[in-house]
This record gives structure tokens, C-alpha cells and sequence, in this order.
């Protein structure tokens, strides 16, 4: 049996959920998968669109242009079978995160206006990391209004994730970082839409044999989180993976008031260029 061509137009979730698709065999005796980043405005051959027997997409806005659902959905050819995917976020683990600061990933809003007070970086550092709920406000809020965004996305994907975070974030990390989710969420998306392709689900030899292409880094959590949220995976003493060292929350923290101090271009960067023990540049 020839492989149709399922086209795969996703952010970087799409690389995760890729390896599990490919390494079921139902799905790959069927299909062959091309990917298109979406995020980077990557266009689609027009050969592919004429050929796309499977269509997977994160639905995107009509200010994306030619990109955007809306206009890409009719391009397709009637044979094709289109499938919406979650685009899956969740800031209930970090409550203070933002996209508002150039050339920082992951940015934290909370630390920035310690920052902005005029306050030193050691300064910042300590009240940062003594965790007086007056000062890190209603996390409970920032988690829940998270997980109600989840919900009114995924009203209408014929794939929903929504419901397993609202039911378990609380018992096991769900999510690497707010845009990167983990095992069990990827897992419960590749076989919910392998199911709805009646090709049996995810199989557990790919449950076993996966290999997560963003677990090298771990945005790590700050513990008063712990106590405030009822999270157990949340402590001082917990080391996450960043990328070659392990850092608790605290040296991951100096880390990112180093950056800022010291005008680094890309937080993410310096972090990738760490040696194992974790060393950060001084303030």
C-alpha cells in the first residue's frame, strides 16, 4: 500500500507530536508526514496542498493571511480529511510569565517589576523567592482563568485535552513549559486522534519507545507554588533540566537576573551555554 501525504501545520508541539505518530504502525502504513512550522509563516507548497490526503492543523487566527484556517481549509482537495489539533498553553505553573520582554523567553512579569522598582538584582532575588502571597497575588485565579482559555479553545476541536488538565495538573507536572506539554498530554492527543482515524490508538511499544524532543529543558517552578496550589512536584530542592545543568528554582532565577543585569541578547542562550554544574555569571 503507497503512503498518502498528511501534512502537519503546527508550532513546535508538532515536533512532539510527530515521532508518535510515525512510530504507530497503522498510522504510518497510510501515511507520510510533511510538517510546516506555522509560527514562522512558513508557506506551503502548492504540489502539497494538490496531494494532502490528512490535513492536521492548530487552528490559527484570520490575521495570519493566506495562513489562516479560514483561508486554508478551501485550498484543500475534497478528498482530504482535515483535523483540528489543540494548540495546548497553560500558565497555572507559572503564573508570572510573559512574552511582554524583547529578546527573553519565558520572561517573568513578577521579577521584571521588582526590577523596574529600581531594586538590585540580589535585592529582587530575595524578596522574588520569599514567596509572600501579598506579593505574588491570586495564583489560583491566574490558573483557573488558564484552564477556562483551554476549555472555550477546544469547544469546537473534535480533539480535546482540556478536560485531562483541568482534572490531574494538580497530581503530575502536565506541561515542560507553558507552550511545551508532556508525556501524559501528548500522549492522550496522539491517541485520541488516532482513534479518530480508526487506526486503534497509540500503541504501547510508541508509548515506550518515546523520545520528547523539548525535555531538555524544564521551566522550573517556583515553590510557593507548592504550598498555594497544592502541587508536589513544586520545591526549593528540585533540580529541573536546563538543557546541560540541573538547576534548582533559586540558581535558575540568578541565572535569569544575570541575563538582565549584564544586557545578555537571549536568556535562553546563556543557558544553553552553561556548563554542567550550573555556574551562572555573578550579578
Amino acid at each position: 500500500m503507497s503512503q498518502a501525504l498528511c501534512l502537519l501545520h503546527a508550532n513546535c508541539q508538532g515536533d512532539a507530536l510527530r515521532p508518535l505518530l510515525e512510530n504507530t504502525p497503522t498510522f504510518a502504513r497510510h501515511f507520510r508526514i510533511r510538517q510546516y512550522v506555522n509560527y514562522t509563516r512558513q508557506s506551503i507548497a502548492e504540489a502539497d496542498l494538490e496531494q494532502c490526503a490528512l490535513f492536521l492543523y492548530q487552528r490559527l487566527a484570520p490575521r495570519w493571511g493566506a495562513l489562516s484556517t479560514e483561508q486554508m481549509l478551501p485550498r484543500l482537495p475534497a478528498f482530504c480529511r482535515c483535523v483540528e489539533i489543540p494548540n495546548l498553553f497553560f500558565k497555572g505553573y507559572w503564573p508570572f510569565w510573559t512574552n511582554a520582554v524583547q529578546n527573553i523567553d519565558f520572561a517573568d512579569s513578577l521579577l521584571e517589576r521588582l526590577l523596574a522598582q529600581g531594586l538590585a538584582p540580589e535585592e529582587a532575588l530575595n524578596l522574588y523567592l520569599r514567596g509572600d502571597p501579598a506579593l505574588l497575588g491570586d495564583v489560583a485565579a491566574v490558573a483557573e482563568d488558564s484552564l477556562a482559555r483551554e476549555e472555550e479553545k477546544e469547544a469546537d476541536c473534535p480533539i480535546r485535552c482540556a478536560p485531562l488538565l483541568r482534572e490531574r495538573w494538580r497530581e503530575e507536572q502536565l506541561f515542560i513549559t507553558v507552550n511545551h506539554p508532556g508525556r501524559t498530554l501528548l500522549f492522550h492527543l496522539a491517541d485520541s486522534l488516532l482513534r479518530l482515524l480508526d487506526l486503534g490508538g497509540l500503541p504501547e511499544e510508541a508509548r515506550r519507545a518515546y523520545v520528547h524532543p523539548q525535555e531538555d529543558f524544564w521551566l522550573p517552578l517556583h515553590p510557593a507554588l507548592g504550598p498555594l496550589l497544592g502541587l508536589p512536584f513544586a520545591s526549593r530542592e528540585r533540580r529541573y533540566q536546563v538543557f546541560a545543568a540541573r538547576l534548582t528554582h533559586r540558581e535558575y532565577t540568578s541565572c535569569y537576573l544575570a541575563c538582565r543585569r549584564h544586557g545578555v541578547d537571549d536568556l535562553l542562550t546563556m543557558l544553553h551555554n552553561l556548563p554542567p554544574s550550573g555556574t551562572c555569571p555573578a550579578f
